[in-house]
C-alpha cells in the first residue's frame, strides 16, 4: 500500500503566493551568485496558474503553480561556463538533472534543467533568443494557499 505522505498522494505544500515568490527569488539569486552573474534590474516574469490534474480536474481551493524567471546579461562566450557551474551546484544539492546542453558561443543555446526530488520544484538556466542574455527560472510544484484571510500577490 502506498504511503500517502509521500509521492503523488502526498499532501500539497502550503505556501502563500508572496512566500512562493520569495522562495523563487531566493533560488534564482543563489543560482546567479554561484555562476558569478548579476540578475538584471528589470522586473521578474511571474505567472501564477491554477493546478490542473492529468484528466483536466481542478480543486476549488485556489491551488496554484508559480512560473518565475529573471534575466542576466551574460556574454555568449560565458553561457557554457554558467550552465556548467549551475549544473555542478544543483547536482551537489541533490537535484536531478533532466536536460543539459553546451553549445558554441556563435549560436548560444546552452541549458541546464533540474528537479528537486523532495520539493519537486524545477530550475532552468538557459541562453535566451537574444544575444548575450540568459534566463534563470523556477517552476514550483502545485502549492496550496494557506486557509484564512491572506491577500493574494499581484500578478504584475
Amino acid at each position: 500500500m502506498a504511503n500517502p505522505s509521500s509521492g503523488k498522494d502526498a499532501p500539497l505544500p502550503v505556501k502563500s503566493r508572496d512566500d512562493a515568490l520569495a522562495w523563487a527569488r531566493q533560488i534564482t539569486e543563489h543560482l546567479a551568485q554561484t555562476a558569478g552573474i548579476q540578475i538584471n534590474a528589470e522586473p521578474a516574469a511571474r505567472l501564477f496558474t491554477p493546478c490542473v490534474g492529468r484528466n483536466g480536474e481542478s480543486a476549488p481551493d485556489d491551488r496554484y503553480i508559480l512560473d518565475y524567471a529573471v534575466h542576466s546579461d551574460v556574454p555568449n562566450t560565458q553561457h557554457n561556463d554558467v550552465v556548467r557551474e549551475v549544473r555542478d551546484l544543483l547536482t551537489k544539492e541533490g537535484l536531478k538533472i533532466s536536460d543539459y546542453q553546451e553549445t558554441p558561443a556563435t549560436q548560444p543555446n546552452s541549458i541546464v534543467t533540474a528537479r528537486h526530488p523532495e520539493s519537486r520544484y524545477v530550475v532552468d538556466v538557459s541562453s535566451t533568443a537574444g544575444d548575450n542574455r540568459m534566463v534563470l527560472g523556477v517552476t514550483t510544484p502545485c502549492l496550496k494557499p494557506p486557509t484564512g484571510p491572506v491577500a493574494p500577490a499581484s500578478n504584475s
